[in-house]
């Protein structure tokens, strides 16, 4: 049985938006900086921020490798590298869940605007908490 023939058709890559998006590394360094309310525990939720964004720009970094490579495609070795490449430069799948999950970190950070709001002076996350907790330990 004679071996089969591959077909390879190229996957369309949708535009990536970095000519009119910042790099969401800074701007997640930059909104992490103007957060005053942060303390050494909450150090490992903003590295985990970071890495989510960094994640993020290496996705589109990598589909804009993968359309570099693309148009330049000419030998069975850059074939084989693009298709390495294409596997791991789903643009759109990466920003979503990575972007899910760093919208959650920021909000467990109260670096959202509705987190924000929950964290009022006259009502600090957590007090009606701290109320039944002193309310059970004073029955004992």
């Amino acid at each position: 049985m004679p071996p089969r023939k591959r077909k390879l058709t190229a996957v369309p890559i949708t535009p990536t938006p970095t000519a009119d998006c910042p790099d969401l590394r800074e701007a997640v360094k930059r909104s992490v900086d103007a957060m005053p309310w942060l303390t050494p525990a909450d150090d490992a939720a903003v590295a985990l921020a970071h890495k989510l964004a960094e994640g993020i720009e290496t996705a589109i970094d990598r589909a804009e490798q993968y359309k570099a490579l693309q148009e330049d495609i000419e030998s069975p070795q850059l074939m084989k590298r693009l298709e390495k490449l294409e596997a791991q430069c789903d643009v759109a799948k990466a920003v979503g869940y990575l972007g899910q999950n760093l919208q959650t970190v920021l909000r467990d950070l109260y670096g959202t605007p509705a987190s924000r709001k929950d964290m009022k002076k006259e009502t600090p996350v957590g007090g009606r908490l701290a109320q039944l907790r002193a309310a059970a330990g004073s029955d004992r």
